[in-house]
């Protein structure tokens, strides 16, 4: 059975299947972490996605990105491990993207779930956070 988590974000309530079986180890480490509440931040260089704003330390420095992604789809749900820079976020997809550092070096992003309730809600709300600015959202586990 795969963990699911819910994410609470502009009115709206989206859920997510995470990939137990493809990132366990990201995955059980962002369960530990489960719930949490953050600030959007639009990643627009990379695509159409955002990442939280906060850090999420769910693996250590150098450790192996587990189910390695670049390009990236509607709906995915990924872990920049990006320790040499200080950024180990949680990002979330609401259209086509490619993670991306600066100068558009692309970068590897482990994929560790995919939204699959309420995802053209979803959408519409993450669409407008570029235009609009940060919103607060909440993450939380469904089930224990």
């Amino acid at each position: 059975m795969s963990r699911r988590m819910r994410i609470l974000i502009g009115g709206i309530t989206a859920e997510a299947t995470l990939y137990d079986d493809k990132a366990p180890q990201t995955v059980a480490a962002l369960w530990e972490k489960l719930p949490f509440a953050d600030r959007t931040i639009h990643v627009a260089w990379s695509g159409s996605a955002f990442r939280t704003e906060q850090n999420y330390a769910l693996r250590p420095a150098g450790a192996p990105v587990e189910n390695a992604r670049n390009d990236l789809d509607p709906g995915d749900v990924i872990f920049y491990p990006g320790h040499d820079v200080g950024l180990l976020k949680v990002g979330f997809c609401y259209g086509d993207a490619h993670w991306l550092a600066p100068f558009g070096v692309k970068i590897d992003v482990a994929l560790i779930g995919k939204i699959d309730t309420g995802f053209s809600e979803f959408r519409r709300v993450a669409d407008r956070i570029l235009a609009d600015g940060p919103l607060t959202f909440w993450v939380s586990r469904i089930g224990s």
